[in-house]
């Protein structure tokens, strides 16, 4: 048994961090190729590759009071890039949880602006069981007085509806099973609650394709829509079921389904984020589903990663049966848009085009966590999919070939650090523009609304870029089977975007 005092030591920390990650420090040579390829690196004082090295030499007092874990985006690139498979990113996650644990305070406002983001998200999580919206807006402001930041856009929002500030009084939707919210949150709150990781072996990780998803048009396919799809990506929402619908589809929305807790639950609490989708998991067993559209990128890939820790922990499959009264059989598979239309036979889905697009040049833009990580989601290429692009010759439109197609917008810190934001999404767009795309398709809420809600400020303060409209994968194989683009609210976008899709 580890004494109290022994735990406080750095041998302690480093012990509890190799248990939290799998990882053997002493595997980590130092080549750098985390840092290089980490989209914010730019802006840490300790890129990952020197956090690395802090852990390695047992300096780890010095690595939480780092700024660097409160830039980190969680995109997973370290990870997915490291040569003898260290979870580079998996370590920043476990430091950040460990400083907030311990009470270690950076001085940077960087770490005061994300931890109140994460906090006032998780805390409106807690209490209805999915994310209200506009409750953690009003939260956030409260926290840090950031009260005039994006107000034009709350504005605009409201007026489309995207934002019905009548849910503060009225409470939003809620999950009906809230007492088993609150069971995981305690669960999860738990001293000693981390449950060893399978120790990693040093090496290439080999990539084996996931099954192969089988979509029988004839059967009900279960519907995740998660909680930005019923307000801020409203027009997600409508074009992915109108999509459906004009595919000949039906979705079953998951009956009682909760926030899967991305992304302020996998930076702050390793055991939330797998009990929040592990729930999700047992409802859509329960269901009876076999496949579950999940359109947004970070639900998706919290559900996924949660479902195979499931498979592999009899621990966690337990923990949840506390919970819910059934063990999770991880039968319902949660895939995205690109499984479910690759799903159809790709004749089924050119049958459906009426009406093909022409002369539509489009970068094909993936995001980080829809790939990644690619030996867990596997359906394509982690760097350089290509499944995207063949949808959209389907449609008649040309995807360009340009280089950026999978690296981060920014994720989550759009809030807590707009300026970064900017930076990433103007440095991914003039590449798409320079390819030259004359539009950005996207199937994730988080990048649609960095490249299109933040667009106009970017494109003020660098001033070098067109106004480019981003489109949702869901709006254009609608519209290219027949619905008008209004219908599909392509007309609530911040960039106008309804004159390039009405030619």
């Amino acid at each position: 048994m580890v004494s109290e005092e022994k735990k406080e030591t750095p041998s302690g920390n480093k012990e509890q961090l190799e248990q939290t990650t799998g990882n053997n420090y002493a595997c980590c040579y130092q080549c750098g190729k985390c840092t290089a390829g980490c989209p914010a690196g730019s802006f840490m004082d300790n890129p990952p590759c020197r956090l690395m090295r802090l852990v390695q030499m047992g300096r780890i007092e010095e690595a939480l009071k780092s700024e660097s874990l409160w830039y980190c985006l969680g995109c997973q690139t370290c990870t997915a890039r490291c040569p003898q498979n260290m979870e580079v990113c998996g370590t920043i996650d476990a430091l950040r949880s460990m400083a907030l644990e311990k009470g270690i305070l950076s001085p940077n406002r960087a770490r005061k602006l994300v931890e109140a983001f994460h906090h006032a998200f998780l805390n409106t999580v807690r209490k209805n069981g999915r994310l209200q919206e506009l409750a953690l807006v009003n939260s956030y402001k409260l926290r840090t007085g950031t009260f005039f930041q994006d107000i034009d856009a709350g504005i605009k929002m409201m007026l489309q509806g995207k934002i019905n500030p009548l849910s503060m009084v009225l409470g939003g939707e809620r999950v009906k099973g809230q007492g088993q919210i609150d069971k995981i949150f305690e669960l999860a709150e738990k001293k000693g609650h981390q449950e060893a990781t399978a120790k990693r072996r040093p090496g290439k990780i080999e990539i084996k394709p996931r099954a192969e998803v089988k979509i029988d048009p004839a059967k009900v396919i279960g519907y995740y829509p998660g909680c930005s799809l019923s307000g801020t990506a409203k027009e997600f929402d409508i074009s992915t079921r109108k999509m459906c619908q004009l595919l000949g589809l039906k979705l079953e929305e998951l009956e009682d389904w909760n926030c899967c807790g991305a992304s302020s639950a996998h930076a702050t609490n390793h055991k939330l984020s797998l009990l929040l989708p592990a729930r999700n998991q047992v409802l859509a067993d329960r269901q009876g589903l076999d496949y579950v559209l999940t359109p947004c990128a970070s639900c998706l890939n919290r559900q996924v990663m949660a479902r195979n820790a499931l498979q592999g922990s009899p621990e966690l499959r337990g923990e949840i049966k506390g919970v819910m009264g059934d063990e999770p059989t991880c039968h319902a598979d949660f895939i995205n848009l690109m499984q479910l239309l690759f799903g159809l036979d790709g004749e089924y889905i050119k049958s459906k085009v009426v009406k093909p697009f022409k002369d539509l040049k489009v970068a094909c833009y993936y995001g980080c966590l829809l790939v990644r990580p690619g030996n867990v989601l596997g359906f394509d290429d982690p760097e350089n999919p290509t499944k995207m692009e063949k949808l959209m010759e389907m449609l008649g439109a040309q995807p360009m070939d340009w280089a950026l197609k999978v690296e981060c917008c920014g994720a989550g810190l759009t809030m807590a650090k707009p300026e970064v934001i900017e930076e990433l999404t103007h440095k991914i767009m003039r590449n798409a523009a320079s390819s030259g795309a004359q539009a950005i398709v996207v199937v994730c809420p988080l990048c649609h609304s960095n490249m299109d809600m933040r667009q106009a400020a970017m494109r003020k303060r660098f001033g070098d870029l067109p106004a480019m409209p981003v489109y949702y994968v869901s709006e254009l194989v609608a519209i290219a089977c027949g619905a008008d683009p209004v219908e599909v609210a392509v007309g609530k976008h911040f960039v106008p975007a309804l004159e390039l899709v009405s030619k």
